[in-house]
């Protein structure tokens, strides 16, 4: 097992050992591929992919862990910042296999819910785990299985980890995209409502691979590597952090969705009322007021003074990163 310190220590490291990895051609599509590999994250915290060159939408990563958590599976949504996500919908609606409703409502089960009452009744307990992968769905020909199938939330010495295991893991889209961002911010979210600090991640995957359509990028990325900054997470920036008791979740998400459906319909944050106070969600809100500032071709000035607002958080260095991109429009 390798450990790194954060997603963009674990972006790096594995892209290095991944771009000479094995060619293998699957569903039509070259890659390059590493079987059987397990990373650790010592700093969960540190989720925003501040790699120069990347180029990855902190505002989709965002976006997207809101909809898995408050159990979504619907395309309309995702549209707005990922536009591929239709491209992976077997009827232009749905995504079948979605994260959420699997984790918020398996048969009527949520298993957030029942994870946090298995770790308080025993917090030494070896069965707070979820399940992703229902072969009663999923052995079928389908453009969404998924990918990610296991996740165990372990309690030791104060502290919560999360194991995830996957079955296939996408570098580019998948690992750095999404999956570390999602996960890492349920960790960050299960350890309030059960009172521990925040452990490590470790992740395994059976394929981490790279696909075609970005050896280019991948090869430019890792050609500039020993003239990128320091990190900004080194330099001491810091994140916002998560403060909703489970009890009052289900609210605070209900009302981060309104108030997502507001922006996205033209509002500006500065005319909506914000009825939680959650530090880690409310700048999550500002972030999604940036994206459709932006893209509706808000003035430099606007969004300075919107990103202005989450200064020294890595929030705002990520939305000023992105922003401030050639061809930013495309990313």
């Amino acid at each position: 097992m390798t450990s790194y310190r954060n997603v963009n220590d674990a972006f790096l490291g594995l892209l290095r050992e991944v771009v000479i990895g094995d060619e293998i051609v699957v569903r039509g599509d070259k890659t390059r591929e590493l079987l059987a590999q397990t990373i650790q994250i010592e700093r969960p915290l540190e989720r925003c992919v501040l790699v120069p060159g990347r180029n990855n939408n902190v505002f989709a990563s965002i976006a997207e862990s809101m909809w898995v958590l408050a159990g979504r599976n619907d395309i309309e949504y995702l549209n707005g910042y990922l536009k591929r996500a239709k491209d992976y919908s077997d009827d232009g609606s749905t995504w079948r296999g979605a994260y959420g409703p699997r984790l918020r409502n398996w048969n009527g089960v949520d298993q957030l819910e029942q994870i946090i009452a298995i770790l308080r009744n025993d917090p030494a307990s070896r069965r707070a785990l979820a399940t992703i992968f229902d072969p009663d769905r999923d052995f079928v020909e389908s453009k969404d299985i998924p990918c990610n199938n296991w996740l165990h939330f372990i309690a030791r010495n104060g502290k919560l980890d999360l194991h995830v295991a996957a079955r296939s893991t996408d570098i580019w889209w998948g690992l750095s995209g999404i999956n570390i961002f999602e996960w890492t911010l349920l960790l960050e979210m299960m350890a309030y409502w059960l009172g521990y600090e925040v452990g490590r991640i470790i992740f395994f995957t059976s394929s981490l691979h790279l696909y075609e359509r970005h050896f280019e990028k991948a090869d430019a990325v890792l050609s500039n590597t020993g003239n990128q900054p320091m990190s900004p997470y080194t330099a001491g920036v810091t994140s916002p952090h998560f403060a909703t008791p489970w009890d009052d979740f289900e609210r605070t998400v209900t009302e981060w969705m309104r108030l997502e459906a507001a922006l996205r319909g033209g509002a500006d944050i500065d005319t909506l009322v914000i009825n939680f106070t959650d530090p880690l969600l409310e700048q999550y809100i500002r972030m999604i007021d940036i994206f459709w500032c932006f893209k509706r071709s808000g003035t430099s000035e606007v969004l300075n003074n919107k990103i202005g607002q989450l200064a020294g958080t890595d929030l705002a260095y990520a939305a000023a990163e992105f922003v401030g991109r050639v061809n930013s429009a495309k990313h």
